[in-house]
């Protein structure tokens, strides 16, 4: 008596493996273990990753949220703004939207879209930040001719450690020196000039 209810059941359901919660078989759905922010430094690229399961015929498009201008569908870009493109590997369930280089205006919420009826989609935040270096001990610094200087290198807003802090003196590059002490979002590195 139950055994056709439930096979029917079975057949409109199947388990997703990566989560171990059910899913629709044959519907589209977005891989939720995906990173939905991301911040990048202004002229460098930004990259929204989207994951969609079981796409089948159906395309992905990404939306510009403050004013639902449709960017990309699939792999062709529908925006005047060439740093807009849409990466894609063919077999593969990863769609990206890369910005590059990203500015300042770029920052904001962006939707991964698939045309299912009705409609599903995932938000994305981008944050593109200006980073900035700064001495602590001021832009001058006076000392007794043979003395041990100390500069302490401060950069702020970086989204990640910088590998290395270039110091100048005039219009010449003293050497790079690695980043030697990392306090997120506050890197420091140190120079110390001894006679």
């Amino acid at each position: 008596m139950w055994g056709a209810p439930l096979g029917f059941i079975f057949l409109l359901f199947g388990v997703s493996a990566r989560s171990g919660s059910w899913e629709p078989l044959g519907q589209p759905y977005f891989d939720n273990s995906t990173k939905r922010e991301t911040t990048t430094a202004v002229g460098q690229p930004a990259f929204l990753h989207c994951r969609v399961r079981n796409l089948a015929d159906r395309s992905v498009s990404w939306i510009r949220k403050r004013d639902l201008h449709i960017l990309t569908v699939g792999v062709h870009t529908f925006s005047n703004d060439a740093r807009f493109s849409a990466l894609h590997a063919d077999g593969s369930d990863e769609w990206t939207l890369r910005v590059s280089p990203a500015q300042p205006r770029d920052s904001g919420a962006y939707e991964c879209q698939v045309s299912t009826e009705p409609k599903i989609s995932l938000s994305f935040r981008l944050t593109v930040v200006v980073s900035k270096a700064e001495i602590l001990s001021g832009p001058e610094l006076f000392v007794r001719a043979g003395s041990d200087i100390n500069l302490t290198c401060v950069t702020k807003h970086a989204p990640d450690p910088p590998s290395f802090i270039y110091w100048y003196r005039g219009d010449q590059v003293r050497a790079p020196f690695p980043a030697t002490l990392e306090i997120i979002p506050v890197h420091l590195a140190v120079l110390n000039l001894h006679r």
